[in-house]
Parts: C-alpha cells; structure tokens; sequence
C-alpha cells in the first residue's frame, strides 16, 4: 500500500497558485501517476507516431523537476515502490527505467513491437510490461532479463496493474475484457467481461481484495479476484476511458468524455457498529410515519457503500415489501448516481489518479493541462502543463 509523507501546507500552497495555464496550445497528456509519498507527480505525452516527453513535478515548490524525451510517444508510467525509479513505456519498441531524482535513464528492456503499459510488483522485483504483440512480460529487474510471459491475450493490452500481495496481475484488453493472472506462475486464472462491451480501464483496490474495471458499456464492476464473481456495479455514467480508486478517500473517481464524476466507494469491511447503525435504519424503513420512511432512506444513502451487501440482501430477503422496495432503490441511487461532478475540461479525459492520501485528485487528457483537484471542496486548485 503506499503511504503519502505529504505536509497540509503543501496543498494550500496548491490552492492559492493562479490557474492559468501559460501560452500557446498545450500538449495533450496520456497518463499521469502520483510517486508513492505523494510529493512528486508524473505525465507522459506522446502518440504512436509523434514525439513524447516525461515531466516530474515537485509539487510542494510547484516546480518541474526534470523532462525526459523520446521519438515516440509515453503511453504508460509507473513509480518504484520506493520512489527511485520511474519506469515508462514507449511506442518506440521499449521500456525504460529513469532515476526519479535526476530522470537519467538506467536501463532499457527491448521489445518487438510497441509497448503500451508498465506496472510495478508490490515489492520492487517485477517489472510488468504489455506489448502490442499481445504478451505481457514480467521481467527480473535484477538481473534486467524477462522472467516469464503471460500469453492468451488476443487483443491488445491497456491497463497493467499488481495485487497489494504480489500474487495476482490484472490486464485489461478492450474486445476481451480483463484478465487476472497467477503473477507467479503466468498461468491465467480468470475472464472479467462487460459483456461485449469494450473495457478500458481497471485497477485493484488497495488491500486487493477486490479488482474494479471500467468499460464502454457505462459501468464500472466490482468483481472477487479469487471467485471472479461480481459484487456491484455503478452505472449512470456514459463509456469509461479510465478510473482511480482511493481507499483513504473511500471514492471512486471515474471520466467519461470531458466529464469526470466521483462515487462513494468503502471497500472496507463493515464494523460491528456499522452493522448496528445500518440494521437500525433498515428497520426504520417500515416505519408508519412517510416522513421517517424518507429521513431513513436519505440517511442510509449517507451512510455510503458500506451499506451495499446489507441493503442488497434486505432487497431480496426482508418480510415487508416496503424495506424491500426502499432498499432496492436505495442502492440503486447509491450504484447510479454521483456523490460530485468536477468540471472545467474542455475536451475528452484519458488519465485520472489518486494521490497516496486521498486528498487530490489529478485529471488530463486533450487539452492538456493538468488538473489537480481538492477531492474533499470537489475544486480545481492547480494546473501543471507539461513541456514541450
């Protein structure tokens, strides 16, 4: 789990900076990553065909600390656990590990094709690299040699992204949905699909036990990584292109066009006061009084996702039909309808990320600049705009 080192003052320096960007059309951005203690923020431009740049900024001085260039495009990136290394995927056939501090390359693993994401294990030995040639690569950053394929893959991968305990590696392939494998083994354990529909985007909570995906169909789906069965599913959104997940924050951030929208997402598991609070509400939504009906279920709508698995079994197992109706839409509000909306892009979000401690949120895509957003005011507090 990462842990943020990160001072108040830092982020009311943030708020109090002036939000306009400098002159002259920005470039769009397609990934942003947050360094592990939460003081340093990474974006990478670039496409396929057209020249990419890395940017770190130190975002307690709001100063860039270092660009790194490329012929291509920076379609992926990923801080070393302990924030050393910055590892980014390259369209030109490679990915390359830089020294956080000074963004000197250290080292560069070859590929056949174009490289399209990267992911860290939890422990700093792995490094996990997707190329378009449909595998997936753990390599021995030891000894800078592949370790091990993952193969089965038919489209390509998007999305890398390792369990807190090391054991289990999400990707996510569009046509396919997402699969989860053995990171030990390579050996493919399951298929997550939104039904035909194409999904984009995915991660794991941060205790891992759950994997979150994201996809063209609306909805983003809480699944069991070991069952591979689903736990819920938010919907009232159009097609995702990514999504964060913060369990400080206990919310789910996801974008859709130039709309980014924020879902209360605990994962946590209910304490026995919960219990007592949620089950105390539910027996008040049978109630004789109307108006305590409805206090109840407003309440029960503030109490947030905790509150999920009991209001989906009184939906299907309480005696009254009252609770049972209520509860029904109760989560279904809770499944469909936004906590926050944040505004301000004016053209389609491709990356969104969490800093460590949950209190910031960063967004960019088309348009360039960088949005770091006051997750707790839903407010724009600063733009960072990447260098040419």
């Amino acid at each position: 789990m990462r842990i943020l080192v990160q001072t108040a003052a830092c982020w009311a320096t943030l708020a109090a900076a002036a939000l306009s960007a400098p002159a002259g059309e920005p470039l769009g951005v397609r990934v942003v990553a947050f360094s592990p203690d939460g003081k340093l923020l990474a974006a990478g431009t670039g496409e396929p065909k057209t020249a990419g740049t890395v940017t770190v900024w130190d975002l307690e001085s709001q100063k860039e600390r270092w660009t790194h260039r490329e012929k291509t495009g920076i379609p992926g990136l990923s801080f070393s656990p302990d924030g050393k290394t910055l590892a980014i995927a390259v369209y030109g056939n490679a990915a390359r590990l830089l020294e956080v501090d000074s963004g000197k390359p250290r080292q560069s693993l070859p590929h056949p094709m174009e490289v399209r994401c990267v992911a860290f294990s939890p422990d700093g030995k792995l490094l996990a690299t997707a190329c378009w040639d449909r595998l997936i690569r753990l390599w021995d950053l030891e000894t800078g040699k592949e370790k091990m394929t993952c193969a089965g893959h038919k489209d390509k991968v998007f999305v890398l992204a390792f369990a807190s305990s090391g054991k289990r590696l999400l990707s996510v392939a569009g046509s396919e949905g997402a699969k989860l494998w053995d990171a030990a083994t390579g050996a493919e354990k399951s298929t997550l699909k939104h039904g035909q529909f194409y999904v984009s985007c995915g991660v794991f909570s941060a205790d891992g036990r759950w994997a979150i995906t994201g996809g063209y169909d609306g909805t983003t789906r809480v699944w069991n990584p070991d069952t591979g069965e689903e736990r819920a599913r938010f919907s009232g959104t159009g097609g995702l292109d990514d999504l964060a997940h913060s369990a400080q924050a206990g919310k789910l951030a996801v974008c859709c066009d130039r709309r980014l929208h924020l879902f209360g997402l605990n994962l946590d598991e209910p304490t026995a006061k919960d219990h007592e609070q949620i089950h105390m509400l539910l027996t008040r939504l049978d109630d004789d009084s109307y108006d305590v009906r409805e206090e109840t279920s407003q309440q029960l709508l503030k109490v947030g996702f905790i509150a999920e698995s009991e209001l989906r079994r009184a939906a299907q197992e309480s005696k009254s039909a009252e609770v049972r109706i209520r509860a029904r839409r109760i989560r279904q509000e809770m499944l469909s309808t936004p906590g926050e909306s944040l505004r301000g892009h004016s053209d389609r979000l491709v990356t969104i990320a969490f800093s460590p401690d949950g209190k910031v949120l960063a967004s960019a895509g088309r348009d360039g600049p960088i949005r770091l957003w006051d997750v707790a005011n839903s407010q724009e507090i600063r733009r960072l705009v990447p260098t040419r």
